[in-house]
C-alpha cells in the first residue's frame, strides 16, 4: 500500500491547475503588501504630541465628569473610506491615555496627533478648569531604547476581557454606592493604583496605557446576541436554501415559517419578572453599556526596574487594581497569555522542571516586542470595546480623597488675565 498516494495526488492536482489559483493568490498578496506599505508610510509621517495633565488641588466631583471628555473625543470619529485607506494608507484617529510612575512620582499623560491635541486639551479643561496641561517630551525616552538590558529587567502584558464586549466592568457608580456621595468619603477606583505607584523606589517604573479609538454602533448591534442569551431567547433558525425551495415547490409553507406557531410564541414571549435577580442585574448593566459611546481599546502595562531592585509583588498589585473592577455576572480583565512576558518554552510538558527549550530566548523576545509596542502606542490584536463610563472609571483625575505619596497636584490656581488688559 502506497502511504504517500493521497499526497502525490494532491500535489499533482496543484501542479496541473496552477493557472486557476496562482493568479488569485498573487492578486491577494499584492493587495495586502501594498496596503501594509501605504499604512506604514502614513504612520511614519504622523506627528505626535504628549500632554502632561496635572490634577487640580481640589477635585470634588465624581469621575462622571470624565465621561464628557470621552464624549468630546468621540466627536473625532470618522470612518475611513476604502479609497483613502488604499491609496493614502489612512487609519482612524486614536489616542493614548497613560498613568505613569517613575520612581514613585505619579503622572497623567495623553498622547495625541499634533492636529488634534487642541481637541483633547479643550475636552479636559472643560471638565477640570483648574488642571494644568502642558506639552512635554515623551517620557519613554528616559529609559534605554530597548528593554530588557543587562541593567534592567521588565515585565509586561496586554489585558483582555474575560467575557464578551457587551458585558461591562464594575464602574465608578458602584464605588459611590458603597461609600456614599460625599466627596470626602467616596472611594476612588484609582486609589489602589495610586498607592501602588506611589510606593515605587527610584529606579522602578510602572507604565499603564489605554489606547483608544472611537467606533461606530456596530458593536452595540452585535451586543443583541448577549442580551438574547440573558433573557433566554434562542437564535432564529434559518431554513436552508434547498429546504426552502423544496417547500415552495411542494406548495407547503416554508419550514422556517411553519415552525412558528404557538410553541415559538411561547419561546419568544419575554417577561422581565421571570428573570432571576442576577439576570435582571446583568441585563440592566449590558443595556446601560450599549446606550453610550464606544471605543475600541487596548490596555497595556509594563513594570521595569534595575535587576537588583526588581520586585514582582508590584506586578500582582497592579493587576489587583483591575481585579477590584470585577462584579458577579459582569466582565473583568485578565492578562493575555500570548503577550505576557512569561514563557514556558517548547516541549515544557516533558521536562520535570516545567521549563522547556528556549524559554529564556522566548521571554526575551516577548519583552522586546511589548516594550516596542508600548512606545508605538500600538493596538493589541484582540481589541475590547469600552464605553465612556468604563473609560472614565479607568482614567480620570482623582478626587481629593486620593492622597498617595508622590501624587502631584497643581500647587496654586491660575487665573485668567483681565479682558481689557492692554497688550
Amino acid at each position: 500500500m502506497d502511504l504517500f498516494g493521497p499526497l502525490k495526488t494532491s500535489l499533482s492536482v496543484l501542479y496541473d491547475y496552477w493557472w486557476l489559483y496562482l493568479p488569485a493568490l498573487l492578486v491577494v498578496g499584492t493587495f495586502s503588501s501594498w496596503l501594509f506599505y501605504r499604512t506604514q508610510q502614513n504612520l511614519l509621517s504622523l506627528r505626535w504630541v504628549v500632554l502632561e495633565v496635572k490634577p487640580p488641588p481640589d477635585v470634588q466631583k465624581s469621575p462622571k465628569i470624565a465621561e464628557n471628555i470621552y464624549s468630546a473625543l468621540h466627536a473625532s470619529y470618522l470612518p475611513v473610506k476604502w479609497k483613502r485607506r488604499f491609496f493614502k494608507g489612512e487609519v482612524p484617529n486614536w489616542y493614548s491615555l497613560e498613568i505613569v510612575s517613575n520612581g514613585g512620582d505619579m503622572n497623567f499623560y495623553v498622547r495625541v496627533k499634533e492636529d488634534t491635541w487642541m481637541l483633547a486639551e479643550h475636552a479636559i479643561f472643560s471638565q477640570y478648569p483648574d488642571a494644568e496641561i502642558k506639552i512635554v517630551p515623551d517620557y519613554v525616552n528616559q529609559l534605554p531604547p530597548n528593554l530588557p538590558t543587562p541593567e534592567y529587567d521588565m515585565f509586561g502584558a496586554d489585558l483582555i476581557f474575560t467575557k464578551e464586549d457587551a458585558y461591562p466592568i464594575k464602574t465608578y457608580p458602584f464605588f459611590e454606592e458603597e461609600s456614599g456621595k460625599d466627596e470626602f468619603k467616596r472611594t476612588d477606583p484609582l486609589a489602589v493604583l495610586a498607592e501602588v505607584l506611589g510606593a515605587l523606589e527610584p529606579g522602578e517604573y510602572i507604565w499603564l496605557q489605554f489606547v483608544i479609538r472611537p467606533t461606530g454602533d456596530a458593536w452595540a448591534k452585535a451586543a443583541q446576541a448577549a442580551i438574547n442569551k440573558i433573557v433566554g431567547k434562542e437564535a432564529k433558525a434559518k431554513a436552508g436554501l434547498v429546504g426552502g425551495l423544496l417547500d415552495l415547490t411542494l406548495g407547503q409553507v416554508p419550514t422556517g415559517i411553519a415552525s412558528k406557531g404557538a410553541e415559538e410564541e411561547k419561546k419568544q414571549e419575554f417577561n422581565v419578572q421571570k428573570l432571576t435577580p442576577g439576570q435582571r442585574f446583568t441585563l440592566e448593566q449590558v443595556e446601560n453599556k450599549v446606550a453610550k459611546y464606544g471605543f475600541k481599546t487596548s490596555i497595556r502595562f509594563i513594570y521595569t526596574a534595575r535587576k537588583e531592585m526588581f520586585h514582582r509583588s508590584h506586578i500582582a498589585s497592579t493587576i489587583g487594581m483591575f481585579k477590584q473592577l470585577y462584579s458577579n455576572n459582569l466582565n473583568t480583565f485578565k492578562p493575555d497569555g500570548k503577550t505576557m512576558t512569561v514563557a514556558k518554552g517548547f516541549f515544557h510538558h516533558i521536562f520535570p522542571s516545567g521549563e522547556g527549550l528556549f524559554k529564556v530566548q522566548h521571554e526575551f523576545k516577548r519583552k522586546r516586542k511589548i516594550f516596542r509596542r508600548y512606545k508605538q502606542r500600538a493596538f493589541h490584536k484582540k481589541l475590547m470595546i469600552l464605553n465612556t463610563e468604563e473609560l472614565a472609571t479607568l482614567w480620570h483625575l482623582p478626587g481629593i480623597g486620593v492622597k498617595a505619596p508622590g501624587f502631584p497636584r497643581v500647587e496654586a490656581k491660575k487665573g485668567q488675565p483681565p479682558a481689557g488688559l492692554p497688550i
